[in-house]
């Protein structure tokens, strides 16, 4: 009677581990390329609504939520440096984005503002999917 065994799996066929090769593989993004992603979305945030033309309210709440984007994106492109935020105020201040972005979605809605919902739920969406693939830990050279 012979006992089940992930072998298979963990090691190579010359006997050695291949858990290097399984660690390395990694879905997260560098946190200067989640810098880079905010501030393209902060801008965004500010031009795209004067595109479509948006009332007064969105285009306002648009221009402010951008520009405090585009200023966590430029405070979070290196770590640790002066002027910088740490990476576990970056994470919480990414977190606090995403949902002030979704809840600002729900309540244009709410009014009737259909074009800033969708706007604000894309970038509210986008937020949650670049949370979800950042890297909030320093990196080793």
């Amino acid at each position: 009677m012979s006992a089940v065994s992930v072998r298979h799996v963990t090691h190579t066929a010359w006997g050695r581990g291949n858990f290097v090769v399984e660690m390395n593989r990694s879905a997260a993004i560098h946190h200067a390329l989640r810098a880079g992603l905010l501030v393209a979305a902060g801008s965004a945030l500010i031009g795209v609504p004067f595109l479509l033309g948006l009332n007064a309210a969105p285009l306002v709440a648009g221009v402010i939520i951008g520009a405090l984007t585009v200023a966590l994106g430029l405070a979070g492109t290196e770590p640790g440096a002066r002027g910088s935020l740490p990476m576990s105020s970056q994470a919480a201040y990414d977190r606090g984005l995403a949902l002030g972005l979704i809840v600002s979605a729900a309540l244009f809605g709410l009014f009737g503002e259909f074009e800033a919902l969708a706007l604000f739920a894309l970038a509210g969406l986008a937020a949650l999917i670049t949370i979800s693939v950042t890297r909030y830990s320093a990196g080793t050279a």
